[in-house]
């Protein structure tokens, strides 16, 4: 028997990529439409300010990062401590379908999918 998945409304999905100089670009979707897009910087005060972000805007926050080294698992960790937060690293080759996207958004927008399909 196949059992559907029950998605309560309002949940957040939020794809992260981490550029090569350390900078957060986050796409944020909820109900299968994209919600936000924002960028944070680099290091501990970035990852502090998207943490108090996702803290302040939902209870169950949905988040797939790019594995991209120490940055990708620095993140991660900062995020965990969050309530009730799923956090999976995503391999690059893991997004890669279709067309290769061209700019960090659209590659943290194909993320924040993938969280949608994932959880």
């Amino acid at each position: 028997m196949k059992t559907s998945i029950r998605r309560s409304t309002g949940e957040h999905y939020f794809g992260i990529e981490i550029t090569p100089d350390g900078k957060l670009v986050v796409a944020e979707r909820m109900d299968g439409r994209p919600l936000a897009a924002a960028r944070f910087s680099a290091g501990a005060p970035g990852a502090q300010e998207l943490r108090e972000y996702i803290e302040r805007e939902c209870g169950h926050p949905h988040i797939c990062i790019k594995a991209c080294g120490a940055a990708a698992l620095t993140l991660a960790t900062a995020l965990i401590p969050l309530r009730g937060v799923e956090v999976t690293l995503i391999s690059a080759r893991s997004i890669q379908g279709g067309a290769a996207p061209a700019t960090p958004e659209e590659r943290a927008e194909r993320l924040a999918k993938l969280a949608e399909r994932l959880f």
